[in-house]
């Protein structure tokens, strides 16, 4: 069994591992890392801490989808419990005063745990403070009799007033200053300063004991969670393609960045990638004759008026078609009329299976995986033009990896269209995206060898 913590401001990575050894501790969650974690059932994903804004949070559709499978996610603190609070009912589990004060709609809005914090290399030290860890001191001091009840509620809408990447004792003080007339926030003060609140971490703290406790509570969903329907969708998997991969070359190339690299690079892949449309088209098993599958199509062209039986040289004026495509048998332009009509994959997920079986092999799957992280890493080599973004390197223009392709493909830049979707795109953008983060590696090192394909050309300066 595996324990699973997304930890930032919230508390320390070293108190973490103290509390629950073992247990591997990520940066904050986002969109994608669960995914890319790959848990099983058995495994704990403990959730504290997460990103939002500046970076896309953590899906409700990545937590459905494993605990359907069985794992166990629960939450805390912070973007934990927020999405405790919102899942809970389907077998997510929640612990703590955050949680509790989101699952009761007591707190409703989102920024009441947002904060600012520092980089990962500055252990995401927390630059400002939540909204929740006023609301709860304030809830202890009016306990303590430290302030009244209204008094409290009062400074609690002057610290929701303000921004939450401005939030913090000092600014609340100076709000109050200005705002009230009496003492209460200097009689707070005096009471906080005494006994500080960090609820974000109590939570995180409760969370992580409970885990090493191994309480009951943090359970896989059963039978009294409301059903999990409709989770593994088209999108769950595209996402899944996205996330999911391994290191190679240096650098993580994900499932899709390999597909890619297939449906791009592979000398065979337009060829196998048309039987699959066929054979799709007329409902053939895979194993079926390619030439009956062929025949079987042209039947189809013919009864949906594609093919006419008493002008089948009306096929060639489809936009479809290249100037060189009428060297072709009406029938042969008719068959290409299909697939590029019918191909493109790349409106859904660039998973594996979406390969043709003969290009699913470990072997072909490695070597494309190897040269895309190869060429990523070459990217590292590229100039950083923009020293405020040091992280932005110089991309390639799209006639510099359109000029690439046609050399690679033997095409002539007015069949480009046409080619793409003969690779299996619908759109020449969608395409340039995918093959520019590989476009240096493809001019310093040419294009993969790939097992028993014939090598496609090599490459000069383009």
């Amino acid at each position: 069994m595996s324990d699973y913590v997304f930890l930032g401001p919230s508390l320390d990575a070293a108190e973490a591992v103290d509390l629950l050894p073992g247990a591997i501790v990520r940066p904050p969650i986002r969109h994608g890392d669960l995914l890319g974690l790959d848990p099983g059932p058995g495994d704990r994903v403990l959730i504290v801490d997460g990103f939002f804004m500046l970076r896309a949070p953590v899906r409700h559709r990545e937590i459905l989808h494993y605990l359907d499978r069985g794992v166990v996610v629960a939450g805390s603190s912070s973007m934990g419990a927020l999405r405790a609070a919102e899942l809970w009912r389907y077998g997510m589990r929640g612990a703590g005063t955050v949680f509790e004060l989101y699952r009761d709609g007591v707190v409703t809005d989102d920024d009441e745990v947002a904060v600012v914090h520092a980089t990962a290399e500055e252990d995401h030290r927390q630059m400002s403070e939540p909204l929740v860890n006023l609301r709860v001191a304030l809830d202890r001091a009016v306990h303590a009799g430290a302030v009244s009840a209204g008094e409290a509620s009062r400074l609690l809408e002057i610290g929701r007033a303000l921004p939450f990447r401005a939030r913090g004792r000092r600014a609340l003080g100076r709000a109050a200053q200005a705002q009230l007339t009496g003492d209460s926030f200097e009689r707070f003060a005096a009471w906080d300063a005494a006994y500080p609140t960090d609820v974000k971490a109590e939570d995180a703290r409760l969370l992580l004991r409970l885990a090493a406790a191994g309480d009951p509570g943090l359970r896989p969903r059963d039978a009294a969670d409301t059903p999990i329907e409709n989770v593994n969708t088209y999108i769950m998997e595209a996402w899944a393609a996205r996330a999911h991969g391994r290191t190679a070359g240096g650098a993580p190339v994900s499932d899709a960045d390999t597909v890619a690299a297939i449906m791009v690079l592979h000398p065979e892949f337009p060829a196998r990638h048309a039987e699959r449309v066929l054979a799709a088209l007329v409902g053939a098993k895979p194993d079926a004759d390619p030439q009956v599958v062929r025949q079987r199509a042209v039947a189809l062209a013919q009864e949906r008026g594609l093919l006419p039986v008493d002008d089948p040289a009306a096929i060639y004026d489809s936009p479809l078609l290249t100037a060189s495509d009428r060297d072709r048998s009406p029938a042969d332009a008719a068959l290409r009329v299909l697939i590029r009509m019918f191909g493109p994959v790349d409106c859904g997920p660039l998973a594996i299976r979406s390969l043709p079986t003969a290009l699913r092999t470990p072997e072909v799957i490695e070597a494309a995986r190897s040269f895309a992280g190869s060429a990523m890493r070459l990217n590292d080599r590229l100039p950083h033009p923009d020293p405020h973004r040091p992280h932005l390197r110089m991309t390639f223009r799209d006639e510099i990896v359109d000029r690439l392709l046609c050399r690679l493909w033997g095409c002539r830049p007015q069949e480009f269209p046409a080619a793409v979707r003969d690779h299996g795109f619908g759109h020449p953008d969608r395409l340039r995206a995918l093959v520019e983060p590989l476009t240096a590696g493809l001019k310093v090192c040419g294009p993969p060898a790939f097992p028993g394909a014939a090598p496609l050309p090599q490459l000069v300066a383009a």
